[in-house]
């Protein structure tokens, strides 16, 4: 490699992900004792709202004039939790009363969901005080810098030792109307850090320790309380269940699940028997245990676990292989790099360990598993959250284990995407969250809608999750509902007590714990529930009852029908896992002539290598152009049996472009395994056309594999592209990714590309666009017609502009635009002035134009292409000409501009299509669009 290559690669390690980093707050002051205010709003969910101040003297914390907390003076930032306040959509005012001449300081976080985070931070438009300067001025002492003062995702960090005592005050929390929390006991010196909890037949509370051993609380009516020790041996017991006279418990850390059984009464558990021991890690590792409605012990493991070595030969879950079409030689060396198949899984055990079958599996970290009263089982899946922002990220879900299911973790890149056949979708994708435990609401003493909801478990945001689940075909829909939150609330497991109250512990990673107890006020007799409360649902002690059989379970879904929405996977699902469960040569010949997906999947999975043509020929057979399932047997077939001897056929079937969004990159994923020598030219429509952070570092991923048959242009093309998503949000593998690709894709550069791309290739460091902590996913590819209806309801003077604020960093129209007279946004040159638009445009004309641009371009903001007589191409905007010379400036973001002579100009075209981007509002949502377009008509 050249030395100028080694200088162009080695800085791109050092880029900075500026993008992520909150807004840094400005030190007020006031020569009085003043309260500075301002007016907030939060549209759509809230799920947490936290004010961190910074004050030289005490501070007082107000809510529409509503005295909230009073804050000692401190060098660090102290956060407040203002969820209640903020929850309910209205403009609220926040107020700090400061200390004459003491500097006061603030950064309020509004976490909405994975796409919605807001910051807000006092600067000159906080009323009745002045600016003193930044409080990122000094890093050293920076109050807000996020490794000291924790947002909403860390708020579990409050809770680690020297920072809490006593465990989080239950008035603190926020609970549904009705709806009463009670702290029943903290963790006491000596007790540890709990992370699970079971009741015992005599109504006693079994609390597992991080650490090491188990205690056993006892309560009485007078409350009174009784610790005690009863084991001191057994290695973080994350699983604790009591059934079948025994307590079961799972302990990590010793790697083993045990059966503990008090022989003679007397409260001691005289005898231990190990029924499953499991190689492997214990991050990710040995968690919590369900009894099943057949009276199974059902085991949850996360991906750091191997199997044991008595796995059952007839388990659902078998045949699983990485099935990656292109192997990505990064993910050895990524997080879990080391992960074995089949990753997180599920184990069904007999009471006496003698059998041990493996039911599903393609987890991250399924901490807990839950029934409901139709004996179907449910788990809520871990992320992976340094991935946000690639298009292999896949947030934390509920899912419905069915046997043999196959959930697609892999480790690095090879993560399935939810759309893969040989997978199945979600009940419900939650977002970013830590999960750890999940129960059913069954035998609570609350309203008939929360007890039969699902409650899962986040440890990191402090909060329990009321899923609401319906019947969708096969299997369920859902809608989340937030049942109970507090900042920390670091909850690690929970269920119904025998006395129909919930209750829960906090704790984990050595913090403070608590035990709770959730009540509802008497209630009204209720409507009679359509639910087998049988297995009354208080986590460990589900009374066994009769379940159909891994056959049965199977015929039953069946028996349903396809239908549409979620369902539709679930009936081939169960048809190829029978299929592969037959010899291959009783059904071969008829799936390669019915031509069936699910069943040639089946065959690509367990046929031969001389299977590999016939199942070819018979998926573009079958399917006379490309869709997703047919992509999937193809990349399976060929991952299992090699490189196709005729690719010319698939060249031909495989038509690219699509209309379709996730079936153009599959089809790119499939042609640049194959070489197309067509793909990269195909790529670049969609790849300048691309808007969302997934998009944009997909097609220069996969692009890089291939070293030979580019333009000097197309290398440009995908460098851009790199340098425009690296500005977007995203967490630690995002960046590394771009940056991974990036040199990769430089190192196959000739030396005189590399010094024509050089600009490119090493461009500045990223600016920090969006103050997010999170990166904002498509939403919705919007039209017209979708946000037409909302226009004539909207009223522009009570929209939120600090929402459409964000509104114009994230769409990076302050970049092209002057859009306000506001000195602390950036005033864009590029486009149009767009501070009188409402003036010329009504807000349905705007709307348009914003979703089309290419439909009306002002002729002066048209590109300008040119063809040089050396072969070049240069496009950009027309900056000035005369009678000797063209001067184009291609990146309107960029102070560049290139000079081309005249006599140098073989042929001079304008484009068509306008330098703005469709797509733009992409990321946004309804609400926040809406919030936009009044920004500009009540301009000031």
């Amino acid at each position: 490699m050249s030395r100028l290559l080694l200088f162009l690669l080695f800085p791109f390690t050092a880029l900075a992900q500026l993008a992520n980093r909150p807004p840094a707050p400005l030190w007020l002051s006031s020569s009085e004792a003043v309260i500075i205010s301002k007016n907030v709003r939060h549209e759509g969910k809230l799920l947490k709202a936290v004010l961190l101040t910074a004050s030289a003297a005490d501070l007082e914390i107000s809510v529409d004039g509503k005295l909230v907390a009073k804050v000692k003076a401190a060098e660090g930032a102290t956060g407040t939790d203002l969820t209640r306040q903020l929850s309910d959509g209205q403009s609220h005012q926040i107020g700090l009363r400061m200390t004459a001449k003491a500097k006061t300081a603030a950064l309020l976080e509004l976490n909405g969901d994975l796409a919605a985070v807001r910051w807000i931070v006092t600067d000159e438009t906080w009323k009745n005080a002045k600016v003193l300067g930044s409080t990122a001025a000094d890093p050293a002492t920076n109050p807000f810098d996020l490794k000291k003062a924790f947002d909403a995702y860390n708020s579990w960090q409050l809770a680690k030792p020297g920072a809490q005592n006593q465990a989080t005050d239950p008035a603190t929390l926020t609970l549904p109307p009705g709806f009463k929390a009670e702290l029943i006991r903290s963790a006491q010196p000596g007790e540890d850090s709990w992370v699970s909890m079971a009741f015992d037949p005599q109504g006693r509370i079994t609390l597992g320790k991080e650490k090491k051993g188990l205690l056993r609380l006892t309560l009485s009516g007078s409350s009174d309380q009784k610790m005690e020790t009863i084991d001191d041996e057994l290695l973080e017991c994350r699983g604790l269940l009591y059934a079948h006279g025994s307590l079961f418990a799972n302990a990590n850390n010793t790697k083993a699940l045990f059966r503990l059984t008090d022989q003679d009464g007397d409260g001691v558990f005289e005898q231990r028997q190990e029924l499953v021991r499991s190689g492997g890690g214990v991050g990710h590792g040995r968690n919590h245990i369900k009894l099943g409605p057949e009276g199974d012990i059902y085991v949850a493991h996360g991906n750091n676990v191997l199997l044991p070595e008595n796995i059952a030969p007839d388990s659902p879950l078998k045949h699983y292989a990485n099935d990656q079409l292109i192997p990505n030689p990064w993910d050895s060396s990524m997080f879990d790099g080391n992960v074995e198949l089949p990753a997180g899984h599920i184990l069904r055990v007999k009471p006496d360990g003698s059998q041990v079958t493996l039911l599903a599996g393609g987890l991250r970290n399924p901490l807990d598993i839950a029934f409901n009263s139709r004996g179907d089982l449910f788990t809520f899946d871990a992320d992976m959250e340094r991935d946000v922002g690639t298009p292999w990220y896949m947030p934390t879900r509920v899912l419905h284990v069915v046997p043999g299911a196959d959930f697609g973790w892999r480790r690095g890149t090879g993560r399935y995407p939810a759309w893969y056949a040989d997978t199945l979708p979600s009940v419900i994708d939650i977002g970013l969250s830590s999960p750890t435990g999940i129960y059913f609401g069954y035998g609570s003493q609350f309203p008939t809608k929360y007890q039969n909801a699902l409650y899962i478990l986040d440890w990191s945001y402090g909060r329990i999750i009321a899923v609401h689940m319906t019947k969708s075909g096969v299997t369920y829909a859902a809608e989340q509902e937030d049942f109970v939150i507090g900042r920390p609330l670091n909850v690690t497991d929970g269920c119904i007590g025998p006395d129909g109250a919930m209750w829960f512990i906090t704790g984990g990673r050595g913090t403070q714990s608590g035990l709770y107890r959730v009540t509802h006020a008497p209630l009204s007799p209720q409507p009679v529930q359509d639910l087998n409360t049988s297995s009354a649902g208080r986590g460990s002690q589900i009374s066994p009852s009769p379940r159909p059989d891994d056959e049965k379970q199977h015929e039953s879904l069946r028996g349903e029908g396809r239908g549409e929405g979620p369902g539709k996977r679930f009936e081939p699902h169960v048809e190829r896992l029978k299929l592969e469960d037959r010899p291959v040569a009783e059904w071969r010949e008829k799936a390669l002539q019915t031509g069936q997906m699910h069943e040639l999947l089946a065959l690509a999975r367990v046929g031969e290598k001389a299977d590999l043509e016939p199942i070819l020929d018979a998926v573009m057979q079958s399917a006379r152009k490309p869709t997703l399932d047919a992509l999937r047997v193809i990349s399976v077939a060929i991952s299992r049996h090699g490189k196709p001897s005729t690719p010319d056929k698939l060249h031909a079937w495989a038509a690219y472009p699509a209309d379709e969004t996730l079936l153009n990159r599959e089809l790119c994923r499939l042609l640049v395994y194959l070489k197309s020598p067509q793909v990269i030219e195909k790529t670049m429509p969609l790849l300048k056309a691309a808007t969302s952070s997934e998009d944009r570092l997909f097609y220069p991923f996969m692009l890089r594999y291939l070293k030979d048959g580019w333009t000097l242009e197309q290398r440009k093309v995908v460098f851009e592209a790199l340098n425009l998503v690296e500005k977007m949000n995203g967490a630690s593998t995002f960046f590394k990714a771009i940056s991974d690709t990036r040199s990769e894709l430089a190192a196959a550069l000739k030396p005189h590309e590399a010094v024509q791309l050089a600009a490119l290739i090493h461009p500045p460091k990223p600016a920090a666009l969006s103050p997010h902590a999170l990166p904002g996913h498509t939403f919705k590819n919007w039209k017209l017609e979708d946000l037409e209806p909302l226009l004539a309801k909207m009223d522009a003077k009570t929209r939120n502009r600090d929402s459409a604020r964000d509104a114009l960093i994230r769409t990076q129209c302050v970049f092209c635009h002057r859009v306000s007279a506001d000195p602390t946004l950036p005033a864009g040159v590029f486009g149009p002035d767009l501070t009188q638009v409402s003036a010329r445009f009504g807000r349905k004309d705007l709307l348009d134009h914003i979703l089309s641009p290419s439909k009306f371009i002002d002729e002066k903001f048209r590109l300008v292409t040119v063809l040089t007589s050396d072969g070049k191409t240069l496009s950009g905007s027309l900056e000035s000409e005369d009678d000797e010379r063209v001067v184009l400036k291609p990146n309107p973001l960029a102070p560049e501009t290139v000079e081309v002579g005249k006599a140098m100009i073989k042929q001079r075209t304008i484009s068509e299509i306008s330098p703005m981007p469709a797509g733009l509002l992409n990321s946004l949502k309804a609400e926040q669009i809406l919030d936009l377009l009044a920004w500009f008509e009540t301009m000031k």
